[in-house]
């Protein structure tokens, strides 16, 4: 199946709706729907799930141009490993000495959106992984243990005074161009930091813009486009049937997405 593009959404949606000429609703206000209805896919199930991340031994991307032979490590940093990939790209994204807070506006989202293509920006974190010392040896990079706000609040950040080491638990308040993430301990040093995160995707205003809304889930847009036409010109009963089938699509497709964070990976006590 070909990647979706915004004429691709207006077509089925106006067919839905019996409006392909237009007649009616008008293309651009057709657009502010599929592309609200994208975003409320995004929003309901996760679908967008894209690594944002800084330096790393182990290759966060293969590198465009490179002949990289069987045995050395695609995107690895100059001098880190055996084989290592010279020239591989790299950014300043990771763990700050002595900063425990990180907004996703200001901090996280120009990382992101720099790094992944139709993407506006971080609506949720899944996972954090965080580089723990180093040395010739390489370095671990555990997933770190997740706390709850309120928890990471009462039981971890109860210690008034600065409590710097290697990060352990990490959190994350508000969500959107609001949220925030958190880290604890607060790092004692700078370290390199992967987060997997929740996207909020781009508005599509014409088919060269790149929709990262996954296949599978795009098939549902066209439905809650249709049902939020129908809510605007009154026919509410055609609105809920073309909502319904909306949730049901996404239903179907939102098993093959995160289904929530694991608070601990390696803990395996009481």
């Amino acid at each position: 199946m070909p990647q979706t593009t915004l004429g691709w959404y207006l077509n089925d949606a106006s067919t839905l709706i019996h409006d392909q000429a237009y007649a009616f609703t008008s293309q651009d206000q057709l657009t502010r729907w599929v592309n609200e209805a994208r975003r409320q896919c995004a929003q309901r199930t996760g679908c967008v799930r894209r690594t944002v991340t800084g330096q790393s031994a182990f290759g966060a991307t293969s590198q465009p141009g490179q002949i990289i032979p069987g045995g050395l490590q695609p995107g690895a940093l100059p001098g880190n490993v055996p084989g290592a990939v010279y020239n591989a790209s790299t950014n300043a994204f990771g763990a700050m000495r002595n900063i425990e807070r990180y907004p996703f506006q200001g901090f996280i989202n120009p990382f992101l959106t720099q790094q992944h293509d139709g993407i506006e920006g971080c609506l949720d974190i899944c996972t954090c992984a965080i580089t723990w010392g180093g040395g010739p040896g390489g370095s671990p990079r555990p997933a770190l243990a997740w706390l709850a706000w309120e928890d990471l609040q009462a039981y971890a950040r109860a210690y008034a005074t600065l409590v710097t080491s290697y990060p352990y638990y990490w959190s994350t308040y508000n969500e959107g161009s609001t949220g925030e993430f958190w880290l604890f301990p607060v790092p004692s040093q700078s370290m390199e930091m992967e987060l997997d995160c929740f996207c909020i995707p781009k508005d599509l205003y014409s088919d060269n813009d790149y929709d990262a809304i996954p296949l599978g889930f795009s098939n549902s847009i066209k439905y809650l486009a249709a049902s939020l036409t129908y809510m605007s010109s009154r026919r509410y009963q055609d609105a809920q049937i073309m909502e319904n089938i909306f949730a049901d699509r996404l239903g179907i497709a939102r098993t093959a997405v995160d289904m929530g964070k694991t608070p601990n990976f390696y803990h395996h006590g009481v």
